[in-house]
């Protein structure tokens, strides 16, 4: 994966050399790993252990570790000296207008319009300022947690780097289980950040600013609900927005409480909630968010959901059956949400459930898995539909492929259903003999047909199997059918969290994020920009994270 362009074009500038050293870790693994295989060729020299390869490498794995752990303490330094920072600037802040209250404000003003004459710059009322610098800080905190996020991903990759090129992934040595654990309580990671934000708000909200501007007219605003927590912390992170907290509370009847913590008057509001497992909670969980910002005056609200529940049910297929996609859809009209955004929708035509005025942006996760593939090097590959009803989406993947100046071929599998949910029998058309496969479609469920159409296509003589799907649902005996059929690698995008029960029954499935593509959306539609060039196949090398 592409992480050190990612993280060279995401951090601050001006932060650049208080970030975790990431091509600098990188080259040491790669030197110790080239120590490793020299000394494993002169093994047979040095097999009674008179030479110093054996020192020299222990020398070099204490020095790597030396280096993480310097890298380590410079990024908390700076991480504790910026949130100290801001602390003392709030102090001030709000000393300053406190200050103002109890005196005559006309008086304090003429005051500073003397001094600015003086000086010969222009004046400014005490009032604005403030209004400025909380802008400031706002911004700043967004940038530091992206700073948090950035570094934390750095080091969480570098120790896995280490464990392949060491060999020792899935090993009882492996060190990157232990040093992630070991990250959450460095303090770059503590909740400092969270209790910032809470100053920020409580300084922000004080009575001596209410109705004095409305700084945050049009300013964006990230509502995360409860389905994908890591997704919408790496969207807040690439954004540079902080995180707009929003109170989930339950009852004991299952009920749903809502209540976001900010004042959001004015603001466009982008509201991060997948409707996945458990599908009704996280439905109704994302029309009371929609709600809870529209009745608290907030401009323009977007709903960012990357996996629609309900998709599949978008047509009346048998007597007396609903349309559950169309009624989701008049659901989320109902609540008032302005515009919607997904992520490779199960059939496009759900766009039109949605009234004109609330345009949907359908977004391909296709682009991210094409660049993704081509790092394979995949030998005469071939592009295999499991469904006559999936050959669109089969198609525009070749189309991808072919773009990479690859060549490729189409086939697709012909199932026959005994009953419902049992495939009687399946039939290919098109050749895979001596060929690398890769199935691709939109969701996994139980992972049945995907499973069966691997052993089918290995039994037609194929090379390699890979399969693509977007949503990684991972239901029931997923897992452990992916672990047990010929399928040597799963690539889902991170639209719905791979839960951890799955991860661990089976190693064969590689998660891919949609983090940036998401991003340039909500860029988009913030700034009133064109997203059309999202939907390009040539742009899944920038959007791969």
């Amino acid at each position: 994966m592409k992480f050190g362009r990612d993280l060279e074009q995401s951090m601050v500038k001006e932060w650049e050399e208080h970030y975790c050293a990431y091509q600098v870790l990188k080259e040491k693994i790669k030197s110790i790993s080239q120590d490793k295989g020299s000394s494993g060729k002169d093994g047979g020299a040095a097999a009674d252990g008179s030479g110093s390869g054996g020192a020299a490498s222990e020398g070099d794995h204490t020095d790597f570790f030396l280096l993480v752990e310097r890298e380590l303490e410079k990024v908390n330094k700076f991480y504790l000296h910026k949130l100290n920072d801001i602390e003392r600037e709030l102090s001030q802040i709000n000393s300053s207008a406190a200050s103002r209250v109890s005196t005559t404000q006309s008086a304090s003003d003429t005051e500073d319009m003397r001094t600015a004459s003086l000086a010969g710059r222009p004046f400014v009322p005490k009032d604005q300022q403030h209004e400025q610098q909380l802008l400031a800080i706002y911004r700043e905190l967004g940038q530091l947690q992206s700073f948090v996020w950035l570094n934390q991903q750095a080091f969480s990759k570098i120790m896995k780097k280490y464990d392949k090129h060491m060999s020792l992934r899935d090993t009882e040595q492996a060190k990157s289980a232990a040093f992630d654990k070991r990250l959450e309580s460095e303090p770059f990671r503590s909740s400092r950040l969270d209790s910032m934000l809470e100053l920020y708000r409580s300084v922000r909200s004080a009575s001596y600013f209410v109705g004095r501007g409305n700084s945050q007219e049009m300013q964006m605003r990230l509502i995360p609900g409860s389905a994908n927590p890591a997704l919408a912390e790496e969207l807040a992170a690439r954004l540079g927005v902080p995180i707009t907290e929003a109170k989930c509370k339950r009852f004991n009847d299952g009920e749903c409480s809502i209540q976001i913590m900010e004042n959001i008057r004015g603001a466009d509001v982008f509201i991060i909630q997948p409707t996945c497992q458990p599908v009704n909670d996280n439905l109704v969980e994302l029309l009371l968010l929609v709600s809870a910002a529209r009745r608290a005056s907030a401009a323009r609200v977007t709903a960012v959901v990357p996996y629609y529940g309900y998709a599949r049910q978008d047509r009346k297929d048998r007597a007396r059956v609903p349309i559950s996609a169309a009624d989701v859809a008049r659901m989320m009209e109902a609540m008032g949400v302005d515009r919607v955004c997904c992520v490779d929708l199960h059939c496009g035509q759900i766009q039109g459930f949605f009234g004109p005025r609330t345009p949907v942006d359908n977004l391909f996760a296709g682009p991210i898995a094409l660049s993704y593939f081509k790092l394979k090097n995949l030998k005469n590959p071939v592009v295999v539909s499991p469904d006559a009803g999936g050959v669109t989406r089969a198609k525009a993947f070749l189309e991808g492929l072919l773009s990479m100046d690859l060549n490729v071929s189409l086939a697709v599998i012909i199932k026959q259903r005994a009953r419902a949910g049992v495939v009687g029998s399946m039939h290919l058309v098109g050749s895979v003999e001596g060929c690398d496969c890769i199935i691709v479609d939109d969701m996994i469920d139980t992972a049945g047909t995907l499973c069966t159409a691997a052993n089918e296509l290995k039994t037609f003589g194929a090379e390699r199997v890979f399969a693509f799907a977007t949503h990684g649902l991972f239901n029931g005996p997923a897992g452990t059918r992916i672990e047990s059929c010929a399928l040597e690698e799963v690539v889902v995008a991170n639209t719905v969290p791979l839960r951890a029960e799955v991860q661990a029954v089976t190693k064969k499935i590689r998660v891919i994020s949609v983090g940036k593509l998401l991003d340039g959306a909500i860029r988009a539609i913030h700034t009133g920009e064109s997203i059309s060039a999202l939907f390009k196949t040539d742009i899944g090398g920038r959007l791969l994270a």
